[in-house]
């Protein structure tokens, strides 16, 4: 498939939210939720071309040097998050349509981060190379953490700092086996690679996670 459906689906909402980003405030509301829904309706499509047996897969190199793609595919567990993250995020643009922020946060801030979190969510739910997936998963706890500390209540703040704390932690568990897999995949297949597919065909012994 020469068409990039899966790329565009998941940077749509990520362009979505950089245009929220210049001076429109007038109009921000129905930009946000036109970037949803345009969303949403290529989140159909692409759920008819996978399901009617076109190949989506998207694999073009990123990091040579540590064997990392950019590489999306979509599974059946994979298609129900994308199409729930897509038919969800315009249903809560519509129920926060009159959201008030706190500070200098306003709708078309609460608007634009909505957008880079579901784009985010998205290209992790169709990444296909584990170092991608980190990426795009960690990516999602910056318009998260603002969503809380711009949109939450009386303890806001101290909120979102213990959330992204957390979550940095155990990102940093995640990372470390993210460069064991990286180590794994040099030592059983002679070159570094990231991709599920072809970590999926070593025979990774069941006690190398162990510490």
């Amino acid at each position: 498939m020469t068409f990039p459906w899966l790329s565009l689906l998941g940077l749509l909402p990520l362009l979505g939210a950089l245009v929220l980003a210049l001076p429109v405030r007038g109009a921000a509301r129905f930009i946000g939720l036109a970037f949803s829904l345009a969303t949403l309706a290529l989140a159909v499509v692409v759920a008819v071309l996978h399901l009617g047996g076109t190949d989506l897969t998207v694999r073009q190199p990123w990091i040579s040097a540590f064997g990392a793609y950019w590489s999306l595919g979509l599974d059946g567990m994979g298609l129900a998050m994308v199409l729930l993250t897509a038919v969800l995020t315009p249903i809560v643009l519509i129920a926060e349509w009159d959201v008030v922020g706190h500070g200098r946060w306003d709708a078309q801030g609460y608007f634009a981060m909505v957008l880079a979190l579901e784009g985010t969510a998205i290209l992790t739910f169709l990444a296909g190379d584990v170092l991608l997936f980190y990426v795009f998963f960690e990516a999602t706890l910056i318009p998260m953490y603002f969503l809380i500390g711009g949109f939450g209540g009386e303890h806001r703040r101290a909120a979102a700092l213990k959330f992204l704390m957390f979550n940095l932690v155990g990102g940093f568990i995640l990372l470390a086996a993210v460069i064991g897999l990286f180590a794994t995949s040099v030592s059983l297949g002679g070159t570094p690679s990231y991709l599920l597919t072809d970590l999926a065909g070593l025979s990774i012994p069941t006690e190398t996670g162990r510490c």
